[in-house]
């Protein structure tokens, strides 16, 4: 089954309607998208009827198929809703990354202070006796 899309025509840059097979990818002028943008800014969401109402009473989107428009719009809302969810991404990977910072620099700290008292134990001539001082010592620096 053929469609009228508009399609870049080769010499002049302007519109022009031709056949082509459905599901073939559609380029917009530049003034198009702005139409659109424009329209999406009021209502992200716009009614078959308005849908209508615009090829109508804008003449730059007059060569384009009412299906056409609702697909744009669909894309669109797609692509907002990818750059909402990727802004929030980046913030929680932002968070994650100051957190695994901070718990870097507790885990080396921690080392650093097990590794001493582990030193301290067993240098102790008496470990035993020590070793209730020393785990005491122990849980204090922490």
């Amino acid at each position: 089954m053929a469609t009228a899309v508009a399609v870049r025509s080769g010499g002049g840059g302007g519109l022009e309607k031709q056949p082509m097979d459905a599901g073939k990818y559609v380029r917009y002028t530049a003034e198009q998208v702005e139409a659109l943008e424009k329209v999406y800014a009021e209502c992200p969401k716009p009614s078959s009827v308005r849908r209508h109402q615009l090829i109508r009473e804008c003449p730059i989107l007059a060569n384009i198929e009412p299906k056409q428009i609702k697909v744009w719009f669909q894309n669109r809302r797609c692509r907002e809703k990818q750059r909402k969810e990727s802004s929030r991404l980046q913030a929680v990977n932002r968070k994650l990354t100051a957190m695994n910072k901070l718990l870097m620099e507790e885990m080396s700290a921690f080392r650093s202070r097990s590794r001493s008292w582990f030193m301290r134990m067993h240098t102790c001539d008496n470990n035993y006796g020590m070793l209730p001082w020393l785990m005491t010592q122990a849980v204090n620096q922490l």
